[in-house]
């Protein structure tokens, strides 16, 4: 990557200059867990990186069907250069983030026992080939609804499939049942909720919401919820950070023992403890490029392989949604080529 000698930040008034974004409000203040001007300093004149970036967000195939959005490159001390691309979303814009939740909830109970003290069961729960699949993909949002309320009958209705245990089935079963055994009778909200549970193991201040109780996808968070968790995952201060690559298994159409997945890219992928693992094929050598948890709603989180690099691409498009994790993923990453190369992307 090339080396641009600084860290920048385009500030959401400066954006306005550009014809971006309008500016933020008190209320968007509010929701920030870090200070947006510990991210680097405002600028008129774009680098050619930077201005690469920005032409690809706003003009790229991969890109400029996706609506508004929000994409953010960082490392291990903060945002290097974000776009917000539209007017509605900005680093603070609180959203559903559906399978992004995924990750947060693995690196919350990889924390919790420690990695050496997890069970072949639990790592099976954690990378989806343990036989549980949930027979409704009913979120459970009522208030003082509890963990094992949702894994019931009434909700989420988690069943064991013998035929499925040791194959892997993208279902957010596993995580719920893990749930389940674990943390049961905390409440998406209010006192001995999930995500004071979560907060208290990730060292993050993520949001409350009723759908907490679907570890595996009922989580809120914004971009700058969510770079905490980024931060300190390349920062090394979770058990997880080191065991990105571990107890990895085929997840791709067609791989070993894959029975149900929703990876629609090209090649390989594979899948960790709460996570995708991407990577490219070169010379007929498959090499990992990064990790990633996208989200159904178009929430996108990632760190490279090196653990150097985090990207996030947050949006949310509930209604009509088709692939749109995938969506956010090929706009992120033309967008981060376009970054790293100065070249604008098509």
């Amino acid at each position: 990557m090339k080396q641009h000698g600084r860290t920048t930040f385009i500030s959401a008034c400066a954006l306005l200059a550009l014809d971006l974004i309008g500016c933020g409000t008190a209320g968007d203040a509010a929701l920030e867990p870090i200070e947006e001007s510990s991210l680097g300093t405002s600028q008129a004149a774009l680098t050619v990186y930077e201005q690469a970036a920005l032409d690809t967000a706003n003009t790229s195939a991969s890109c400029a069907p996706l609506g508004n959005f929000y994409w953010e490159l960082g490392n291990a001390a903060g945002a290097l250069y974000a776009i917000p691309r539209g007017s509605g979303v900005s680093a603070t814009t609180v959203m559903p983030i559906a399978s992004a939740s995924k990750w947060l909830y693995a690196g919350a109970y990889v924390q919790a026992k420690g990695y050496a003290n997890l069970t072949a069961d639990e790592k099976k729960r954690l990378n989806f080939t343990s036989g549980y699949i949930d027979e409704s993909t009913t979120l459970c949002g009522d208030a003082g609804t509890t963990v094992s309320d949702c894994y019931g009958p009434a909700y989420k209705d988690v069943s064991y499939r013998s035929l499925q245990n040791g194959r892997f089935f993208y279902n957010g079963g596993h995580m719920q049942k893990l749930a389940l055994d674990d943390i049961g009778a905390r409440k998406g909200t209010g006192v001995a909720s999930v995500m004071d549970w979560i907060n208290a193991r990730l060292g993050t201040t993520l949001p409350e919401s009723d759908s907490d109780v679907a570890p595996a996808g009922g989580f809120s968070a914004s971009a700058a919820y969510y770079r905490v968790f980024l931060m300190k995952l390349i920062n090394n201060q979770y058990e997880l950070s080191s065991k990105l690559n571990v107890d990895s298994v085929p997840a791709w159409e067609g791989g070993t023992n894959v029975s149900y997945t929703p990876w629609t890219a090209a090649g390989q992928a594979y899948y960790g403890l709460g996570h995708w693992i991407e990577g490219e094929t070169v010379s007929g050598v498959w090499t990992v490029t990064g990790h990633s948890s996208a989200g159904a709603f178009g929430f996108y989180p990632w760190v490279n392989a090196a653990r150097t690099r985090y990207m996030l691409l947050a949006r949310s498009r509930q209604l009509g949604a088709d692939a749109e994790g995938e969506k956010s993923r090929a706009c992120a990453q033309a967008i981060r080529k376009a970054y790293e190369l100065g070249v604008p992307q098509p």
